[in-house]
C-alpha cells in the first residue's frame, strides 16, 4: 500500500515531519510513501480530495498527522472515495476520536503500517463531514473559543476552561431546534447538543459514554436550558460521563440514538465538526455507516492483572500468547510459549500460599519491532529464580537435583532474563529478538 502523510503545517508542529522520518528510518521497514505539509486551514481537505480524484483506482492510506482538526480535514477529503484508507499519527492538542480505541499505539509508525483496517461510521453535515462529534450551542462556543486560545499557544485544558467561561456568559439559551429521525428533541431552546460518533470531545469531556463508531447510529445528547448554578453542578458530571446515569442530572438531558437529524435556527449559528467551525441556519445531519476504512495500529502493550491466580495458569499463558506483539513465526512462537509456561507456572505454584494472590503480565514490542519484552510481576514471597545454579544436564534423571530445569530452559530459549525485587514485588522480565 502507498502511504501519504498529511502533516499539520502550523509552525509549532514542524517537529512532526522530523519525527516521522526518524521513525521510518529506525523501523528498518521499507514501504512507499510521501509527505505533504498543509499550508493553512482547509488545505488538507483540498489536497486529499484532488489526489483521490486524480487516482481513483489507487490503494492509498492517508495518514493524518496532527490533532482532531487535521484528522477532520483528511476525512473530509477522502469521503466517498473507493480504495482509500485512513490512519492517524496522533500529535495534536486534542485527539478525541482515538480514545474509542484504548491501548492502541497511535504514536508508532511501525505499528500503524502493520495495523488492521476497521470500518467506521462517518457523520455528514450538509456537504461537510465529522468522524467524531458535531457540537451545537454551548459546546460549539466552547470549541470555537478554545481553538482561538490553542492557536495562541495556550495549554489545551486551559483553553477549554476559557471557552467554558465565554460560553457561560453568552450561550446558555440558544434558539435552536433539533429533530432526530423526524421527532423533536426540544421545543425552542437548548443549552447544548452533542451529536456523537465517538465518545469524547473537548479533550476530556465524555459526552456520549455509550457511543460506538461502528454501530451505525449517532448518539444525540441534548441539555435543556438551566440556571447557572445548575449548570455548574452538571458540568463535572458531564465531564466524567455520568450525566446520563446520575438520577438528578438525567432529567436535564434528552438522549437518543438516531440515523439522521435536522438542526435549524432563525439566527446565524456556529456548529463544530470535530472542532472545526461551520456557520449557518439549517443543517441536515446523516450517518454514513462503515464509510471509512480506519487503520487500527497494534496495541502499545498488552497488560492485565489476574487475581486470584489459583487455577488460572492456562488462562494467563493464553492471554500472553494472544498478544499482537507475538511473532507469526512458528519456531519463535514455540520458544516463547515454553518460556512463558515455565515462568507463569513458577509464580502460580510457589509465589503465594494457596494461590490467592495476584500476577500482572504484559508484552511490549520496541519501536523497531525487533525486541519483544515479556513482563511478570507479583507480590508473592521474594524469590530470584536466576540465583539457582543451572542443573548439570550431563547427569542422569535419577542423579540430577530436583528443580531448576524450568528457569534453565528459559535462559536457553530467551535472549535475556532479568529479575528484581522492587516496591514489595517480584519482577521478572524476559526479552527475545523476534526480527
Amino acid at each position: 500500500m502507498y502511504y501519504i502523510f498529511v502533516i499539520n503545517g502550523r509552525e509549532d508542529k514542524a517537529w512532526i515531519l522530523e519525527e516521522i522520518k526518524h521513525q521510518i528510518q529506525a523501523s528498518n521497514v521499507r514501504f512507499d510513501y510521501e509527505t505533504y505539509v498543509t499550508r493553512g486551514v482547509g488545505d488538507g481537505t483540498r489536497f486529499v480530495k484532488i489526489y483521490c480524484d486524480l487516482h481513483p483506482q489507487s490503494e492509498v492510506c492517508f495518514v493524518a498527522c496532527g490533532g482532531s482538526g487535521t484528522l477532520n480535514e483528511v476525512v473530509s477529503g477522502m469521503a466517498g472515495s473507493a480504495g482509500k484508507y485512513l490512519a492517524f499519527f496522533a500529535c495534536g492538542a486534542t485527539n478525541d476520536f482515538i480514545k474509542c480505541f484504548p491501548g492502541r499505539d497511535f504514536r508508532s509508525i511501525l505499528k500503524l503500517i502493520t495495523g488492521d483496517p476497521l470500518k467506521v461510521d462517518l457523520i455528514r453535515v450538509n456537504d461537510s463531514y465529522a468522524i467524531n462529534t458535531v457540537n451545537i450551542g454551548f459546546d460549539a462556543v466552547v470549541a470555537s473559543t478554545a481553538n482561538l486560545f490553542i492557536e495562541k499557544g495556550y495549554p489545551v485544558r486551559r483553553s477549554y476552561n476559557l471557552g467554558i467561561l465565554v460560553a457561560l456568559l453568552r450561550s446558555r439559551r440558544n434558539r435552536i431546534k433539533v429533530l432526530a429521525d423526524g421527532k423533536p428533541m426540544n421545543r425552542h431552546k437548548l443549552l447544548l447538543c452533542a451529536l456523537c460518533n465517538g465518545r469524547w470531545c473537548g479533550g476530556d469531556f465524555l459526552s456520549a459514554p455509550d457511543a460506538r463508531p461502528t454501530d451505525g447510529l449517532i448518539d444525540a445528547v441534548l441539555l435543556k436550558p438551566v440556571w447557572l448554578v445548575t449548570l455548574l453542578r452538571l458540568m463535572p458530571l458531564y465531564r466524567r460521563g455520568q450525566h446520563l446515569v446520575h438520577r438528578w442530572a438525567r432529567r436535564h438531558f434528552v438522549y437518543t440514538q438516531c440515523r439522521s437529524l435536522k438542526v435549524t435556527s432563525r439566527n446565524l449559528i456556529d456548529i463544530c465538526l470535530d472542532g472545526e467551525v461551520m456557520s449557518g441556519h439549517s443543517f441536515q445531519i446523516d450517518l454514513l455507516p462503515q464509510e471509512i476504512s480506519f487503520i487500527l495500529p497494534s496495541l502499545i502493550a498488552m497488560k492485565k492483572r489476574f487475581e486470584p491466580i489459583i487455577d488460572k495458569c492456562g488462562e494467563i499463558i493464553e492471554y500472553l500468547m494472544s498478544s499482537p506483539d507475538i511473532p507469526k513465526d512458528e519456531a519463535l512462537q514455540f520458544k516463547i510459549r515454553l518460556s512463558i509456561e515455565e515462568a507463569v507456572e513458577n509464580v502460580v505454584r510457589y509465589a503465594y500460599e494457596g494461590g490467592m494472590g495476584w500476577i500482572e503480565v504484559g508484552t511490549e514490542l520496541d519501536e523497531e519491532g525487533v525486541m519483544l519484552t515479556i513482563l511478570l510481576r507479583d507480590a508473592g514471597v521474594p524469590f530470584n529464580p536466576l540465583e539457582k545454579p543451572d542443573p548439570d544436564i550431563s547427569l542422569s534423571v535419577e542423579d540430577r537435583e530436583i528443580g531448576g530445569l524450568g528457569i534453565f530452559l528459559c535462559k536457553k530459549l530467551m535472549d535475556h532474563i532479568e529479575y528484581k525485587y522492587e516496591d514489595g514485588c517480584n519482577i521478572l522480565t524476559m526479552t527475545k529478538r523476534v526480527a
